[in-house]
């Protein structure tokens, strides 16, 4: 079971179902459902279980196994400097907190490095948040955006991957909102977008309907671009920033959070890296 592999169909026919939205969305559920009917399985070099619906292990193959994992603890080494570079300590950290945490591909790593009592994760597909609470023990919490006022000040540490990598600017503001609202004083935000060098070599993301020479146009002229995946109904999509751009965005949305850092192309040579305090 561990060798059958995430992706059903090969690239090019994805594409061709991606060009008729209402075949793709039906196509997607159906995936979903039958990622959910088969669960997870152990897969040789991880920790912990990998769902079927965890897209981010393409294959169950020595070296595709590896780079999933690794690239789940460069991002956990992101993060340990990015508190160093706040002012605190590791150890510090009480209660953490993974916006967009999927099915678990950081957790697995991360609760190697502290206990899974003080983590806590959130998705909007409840699925993924369900699974990784189960399979590594952390806490299963409502989405920012669906939980109000409940988590005020509970978190020193949240974080983002990639998640307004995807996001149209209005709701990476109102997130970050959120963010802010969840930190304790001194709490710590790590998140990360698409910059300039992302937008540069925008080609990387081999999606049939991206036009390079538009996103760098749009980021010259108003430092921000974005467009939904003309796949999808949901507002979702790729999203870039230049620095100064997502530095203005920022302190309107969430005075309250100072900028301590800022990584160009950090993550993969790809993602830049930004680090708030909240004051």
């Amino acid at each position: 079971m561990s060798k059958i592999g995430t992706r059903v169909l090969p690239q090019n026919l994805l594409n061709k179902v991606k060009q008729a939205r209402p075949v793709y969305t039906v196509a997607r559920r159906v995936r979903f459902a039958i990622g959910e009917r088969l669960g997870a399985r152990p897969v040789a070099g991880l920790t912990g279980r990998v769902h079927y619906n965890d897209f981010m292990l393409a294959s169950a193959d020595p070296q595709t196994v590896a780079s999933y994992r690794d690239g789940a603890n460069r991002f956990v080494d992101v993060l340990q400097r990015s508190v160093v570079e706040a002012g605190r300590t590791w150890d510090s950290l009480e209660a953490v907190l993974e916006v967009g945490c999927g099915y678990g591909r950081i957790i697995r790593e991360l609760v190697k490095r502290l206990p899974a009592s003080r983590i806590s994760v959130s998705d909007v597909i409840d699925g993924g948040a369900r699974f990784t609470a189960a399979e590594f023990g952390v806490h299963k919490l409502l989405p920012i955006e669906l939980a109000g006022r409940q988590l005020s000040g509970r978190f020193d540490l949240i974080y983002l991957l990639s998640v307004y990598t995807h996001l149209p600017r209005e709701l990476v503001e109102a997130n970050l909102r959120g963010v802010a609202e969840a930190l304790k004083p001194g709490g710590i935000a790590v998140v990360t977008i698409h910059g300039q060098a992302s937008a540069e070599t925008a080609e990387r993301y081999d999606q049939y309907w991206l036009d390079k020479a538009r996103v760098l146009q749009a980021l010259a002229r108003d430092g921000y671009y974005y467009e939904r995946y003309p796949y999808y109904y949901d507002e979702y999509g790729l999203t870039w920033f230049t620095e100064a751009a997502f530095a203005k965005l920022a302190a309107e949305a969430a005075p309250q959070l100072v900028r301590i850092a800022y990584h160009p192309a950090d993550l993969d040579a790809h993602q830049d890296v930004v680090v708030f305090r909240k004051i």
